[in-house]
């Protein structure tokens, strides 16, 4: 406050001196009228020049230039219009004092033109703040780093289960002894469990990362979940069980949910409950709720089963990552714990959940609920007619597939899931093989390796369509091992007409040819002709390896 300004009220103006927050009030014409303590120890340049009479302009220009010495002058000048255009527009000013404090100033205008300031010192909040965004990009990064390392891990641990599942259901369709066919089966079924262990886990990294997207078709939900009892029925009937299902009559017959995903709950609650009932079996409750306003309906599922039951101590554990009801569980019945948490994870992502009510000795019901939207039936799709059950397969006799992949084992496996089914497989070990064999034999169809040394599968794709050659459109499958939520669209945007994650299951390979069949077309070859369309000196059964190296 200047010594000559006459203040009536002495009183109040010594108490804003005392505010923990700087106070000051501008004249209508600009000058300084009064500034306390805390409002000085902020800005003590500004107030000292406008004390001794510079303008209000060049006291503020004064400040910044005191507390950022080494701003150039382009950027000098705007803080400076930023400052000025705040005061003079009444606007919040956000700025750091000469203590290192973060300040915040709002100004307000009187009726007879005086200006008043009051201060906050934010500096606890813009702190705070920092240290939760500090927080957050080490989290991104750690989810980042994470998701990376499953991709790369789930990559690494598919192409040798592909060579084990591959071989394995090779062997199964040559004549074997019981022993020996009851091994190939163990290896068979525990590479599946391996398998499904490993999407698990990227299961629970997607949703996690919040990267898993729930995808609703229109489905009749009383066919899904009576496939599920028909699939599930043999296991039960091996263990002596009975499998129920009932189904509400209020249910609709049609609804838009995520077949996969409820699918995949569903079949986690009944494969535990015929797992741990030795006894009477496994109930399929189907329960429908009140229909919302938006159209959409609460579908509850209740697997009840008449087993071994769950403790409460040991209740609370079920839906943890990695838990089961105790570690004799484990030992016993095995699974990795995933299950439960997952489905749970699923039914919450569908605005539904996952509980269980058991009692020790006498079972356990365990409902999973979600919400679906009702829907009118989709549109007719003609069904082929009867006697074609193995359209799939003749649809791929005498077609020519080249096989492009740099690991030797892969090629074989592909050449064993395929020619059975009549393929004429050529394999080649790289991209520039391939475009090589494109250019000099006909094809009807590649099977393409998206990771390869040299030239990668997307570079060998975009030569192929950019070729202008007479296989420039020749359908292109991606067998790949990224198995990441989205690697397929990704695929599919890049130009592959389809995508198969390894390792190669037949029936998934099948339904791959047979939708680029439908959706695009594959010539075919009659396979009496097929072998004049091949050089003199390429072996029949073989691409770039001796049929006899092949079939070692």
């Amino acid at each position: 406050m200047q010594e000559n300004e006459p203040i009536s009220n002495a009183p109040a103006w010594l108490a804003l001196d005392q505010m923990q927050g700087g106070f000051i009030v501008y004249r209508p014409d600009g000058t300084l009228l009064f500034a306390n303590k805390a409002a000085r120890e902020h800005w003590p340049v500004l107030y000292s020049s406008m004390d001794e009479g510079v303008s209000f302009y060049d006291s503020v220009a004064r400040q910044i230039r005191s507390l950022f010495p080494r701003l150039n002058e382009a950027t000098f000048q705007v803080r400076h219009t930023i400052v000025m255009d705040a005061i003079r527009k009444c606007k919040d000013l956000d700025m750091v004092t000469a203590t290192g404090r973060h300040v915040v100033t709002s100004h307000s205008r009187i009726e007879d033109g005086h200006l008043i300031g009051v201060t906050h010192d934010v500096t606890d909040l813009v702190q705070r703040e920092i240290s939760l965004n500090a927080a957050r990009r080490h989290a991104l990064m750690a989810s980042e780093a994470k998701s990376e390392f499953l991709a790369s891990m789930s990559h690494e641990i598919r192409t040798p289960l592909n060579g084990i599942i591959g071989m394995a259901e090779g062997l199964r369709h040559r004549v074997l002894g019981t022993e020996e066919a009851e091994m190939v089966d163990t290896i068979v079924e525990s590479s599946h469990t391996l398998l499904l262990l490993l999407n698990d886990i990227l299961d629970l990294s997607r949703i996690e990362a919040g990267r898993l997207e729930i995808t609703p078709v229109v489905e009749n939900v009383r066919d899904r979940i009576s496939w599920i009892e028909r699939n599930y029925k043999p296991l039960a009937e091996k263990k002596g069980l009975y499998l129920k299902v009932a189904f509400d009559p209020r249910i609709p017959e049609y609804l838009a949910l995520d077949t996969t995903r409820v699918r995949q709950c569903i079949d986690n609650l009944v494969s535990n409950a015929l797992k741990f009932t030795n006894e009477g079996g496994v109930t399929l409750a189907v329960m429908a709720g009140d229909m919302s306003r938006n159209g959409r309906i609460a579908i509850t599922v209740h697997v009840s089963d008449t087993g071994i039951g769950i403790s409460d101590v040991h209740r609370s554990k079920l839906f943890q990552n990695f838990q089961q009801a105790d570690s004799s569980t484990t030992r016993q019945h095995g699974g990795s714990g995933l299950g439960l948490a997952i489905s749970r994870k699923l039914a919450q992502l569908m605005g539904g959940d996952v509980t269980c009510v058991s009692k020790l000795g006498e079972g356990s019901v365990f409902s999973f609920s979600f919400e679906a939207r009702v829907a009118d039936a989709p549109k007719k799709v003609v069904k082929p007619k009867a006697g074609t059950g193995n359209r799939e397969v003749d649809l791929l006799k005498g077609v020519r597939a080249l096989v492009v992949d740099d690991n030797t084992i892969n090629r074989r496996v592909a050449r064993i899931v395929l020619e059975p089914l009549g393929v004429i497989v050529t394999d080649v070990p790289s991209g520039k093989d391939a475009l090589a064999r494109l250019d000099r034999e006909t094809f009807d169809i590649v099977l393409l390796d998206v990771h390869m040394p040299n030239m990668a599968g997307p570079e060998v794709l975009r030569r192929i369509r950019d070729s202008r050659e007479r296989w420039s459109n020749i359908p292109v499958i991606a067998l790949t091992a990224d198995a990441m939520n989205g690697d397929r669209e990704r695929y599919i945007q890049m130009g592959m007409d389809d995508y198969i994650a390894k390792p190669i299951i037949e029936s998934e390979l099948v339904a791959a040819l047979t939708r680029v069949h439908d959706a695009k077309g594959i010539r075919r070859l009659d396979p009496a002709q097929a072998l004049t369309d091949l050089p003199d000196n390429q072996d029949t059964a073989s691409g770039s390896e001796p049929k006899a190296a092949a079939a070692s």
